[in-house]
């Protein structure tokens, strides 16, 4: 196997020509030519590549596939087995960014440098209102989920390697959640008294479940009879443009399938829960879905929109005087609540579904912290506690 570079623009551009031998169905001698433009030594570099991969069986031949193309369809062959908030993050971030700043390249001439290009101008100018750059932890979202795409076109024979992996996303800070304390809850749910989330609120705050996993709970999975009550996660719902509600298991990986034991002011709202819905049924009979038997339904029995408990619930908190905290904050309400009552990590870990406990101290750092300070606290008055002890031992001997 031989290859040979033709210089076609003195030192700017040349063709590299590699003899592959005889094609085995039809007999003719196969070529492969390739243009560079750029340095010889950039032609030669890629030349030996190309005859390595040959002789190592790796090449691909590349085709006009562009990343647009090839996005849409992993979109659909592949993301659209995710959970549907996740295939909604995906499809937003592909063509609201991606597919506008690189979907025209093709995919097999996709190099690093134009993936860390498309980081630093969404770093810039990626807001869609025009006012600025993205978060790096939007842009680490973007690179999360092209690593993980082109991952597939390797697998999938597109690509020989990954030019993601080649790049450096933006670290992004930690987060901000805003948790909050249980006379801060307390406001919350006075002023929810009445109003038709009211129970979910109380739920979602004392389980620490995800809206997903609260919204998809059904009666089947929830068990209020004997000394043990619980909740069983079981699978997560989400809307999905074109397809509706969507319900799907509830995580990929063992953690998420859980069972949650229930507190008493949780097991008082699921009852009260079940009370109302018992008179929109009768109110609604004709138009109710009982077939979803769903604990957290909309008023005829279908799965609730999540943007509109999201509004609901910001207007109440900004009521009350939190204007930063979103319904997702009494998931992390609930965490916070139990570390700092002391309740180890790997409890609260099993109880919010994590993973892995790395997850759940990373999260909650902020209150580890404070554990860990209270923990010398108490460490320093044990030891003043035992010195004073000894110390009396001691006199007590010497008086005897």
């Amino acid at each position: 196997m031989t290859g040979r570079i033709v210089e076609l623009i003195k030192g700017k551009k040349y063709q590299v020509i590699i003899e592959a031998g005889k094609n085995p169905k039809t007999g003719r001698r196969s070529r492969i030519k390739r243009t560079v433009n750029g340095r010889k030594v950039e032609a030669e570099k890629l030349c030996a590549d190309i005859i390595y991969k040959l002789e190592h069986g790796t090449y691909i031949k590349p085709d006009k596939t562009t990343l647009a193309e090839y996005l849409r369809k992993w979109l659909k062959t592949y993301a659209a087995n995710k959970a549907p908030s996740t295939y909604n993050g995906y499809k937003r971030i592909v063509e609201a960014h991606i597919i506008p700043q690189l979907g025209r390249v093709q995919l097999s001439k996709l190099q690093p440098m134009q993936i860390q290009e498309y980081y630093t101008n969404r770093l810039r100018e990626g807001r869609r209102d025009g006012k600025g750059g993205l978060s790096a932890a939007s842009v680490q979202r973007h690179h999360a989920l092209l690593r993980q795409a082109l991952h597939h076109a390797v697998k999938w024979g597109f690509l020989s390697r990954n030019p993601a992996d080649l790049t450096e996303p933006p670290t992004p800070e930690q987060p901000e959640i805003f948790p909050l304390e249980p006379d801060q809850l307390d406001e919350v749910l006075e002023l929810a008294q009445g109003k038709r989330d009211e129970y979910l609120y109380i739920v979602a705050a004392y389980t620490g479940m995800r809206e997903g996993e609260l919204l998809a709970l059904t009666w089947n999975n929830v068990d209020l009879t004997g000394d043990d009550p619980v909740c069983r996660v079981r699978q997560t719902v989400g809307y999905i443009s074109g397809q509706g509600f969507v319900f799907r298991p509830t995580a990929k990986h063992k953690k998420g399938r859980r069972e949650i034991p229930l507190m008493d002011i949780t097991v008082t709202a699921l009852k009260q829960q079940k009370k109302m819905l018992a008179q929109e049924m009768l109110l609604n009979a004709q138009t109710y879905n009982r077939e979803n038997n769903l604990v957290f339904p909309n008023s005829v029995g279908e799965p609730m929109d999540p943007s509109g408990l999201g509004r609901r619930f910001k207007t109440i908190a900004r009521e009350a005087g939190f204007p930063e905290v979103r319904f997702h904050d009494l998931r992390h309400t609930h965490a916070t609540m139990l570390l700092k009552q002391g309740i180890h990590p790997k409890i609260v870990q099993e109880r919010l579904g994590h993973q892995t406990i790395g997850i759940t101290m990373d999260t909650y750092t902020h209150v580890i912290k404070g554990m860990q300070k209270e923990a010398v606290e108490k460490m320093n008055e044990y030891l003043k506690n035992k010195k004073r002890h000894q110390k009396g031992t001691k006199e007590q001997k010497d008086r005897l």
